[in-house]
């Protein structure tokens, strides 16, 4: 499963396919080309402005520490040569650049660990309906049922 290609913002992309396919993996390295992509010419990468949702904890789990994983193997420059070129490919970064940029894409991450967005639909959805409560007229403290 490929998800290298050019980058628009905003952007939306999803990845459907069934499971074990290497949807988490696949989605883990488009967050990291996106981040990389967008953090190249900023010094404090924009980590707050990508949202990637999951259906299951276990994979929103999975996907944040994949991403955490990848850049911190392209940090330390001890990433397999051939996954690396892969995740690269097209950024027009060297792989100088390409270690800086992952060092501050993930001291942002641990500063505003909150930002970071991986989450499951379920809790995206909570979380849209708590900060708008008011608007829709809601109280802060409502309860979702599930019957």
């Amino acid at each position: 499963m490929s998800v290298r290609g050019s980058f628009h913002s905003p952007e939306v992309f999803v990845c459907e396919a069934s499971a074990g396919s290497g949807k988490t993996y696949a989605l883990a390295e488009r967050y990291v080309r996106l981040i990389l992509h967008l953090s190249k010419d900023s010094l404090r990468p924009p980590v707050h402005s990508i949202l990637a949702i999951t259906f299951t904890n276990k994979a929103a789990f999975e996907m944040k520490e994949r991403i955490i994983r990848f850049l911190k193997e392209l940090a330390l420059g001890v990433m397999n040569r051939e996954e690396e070129a892969r995740m690269i490919d097209g950024l027009g970064m060297d792989q100088a650049q390409v270690r800086a940029v992952s060092m501050r894409v993930i001291a942002e991450i641990l500063r505003g660990y909150n930002y970071f967005q991986v989450q499951t639909i379920d809790r995206f959805i909570n979380t849209l309906l708590v900060s708008s409560a008011f608007q829709i007229g809601l109280t802060s403290a409502f309860r979702i049922r599930d019957d």
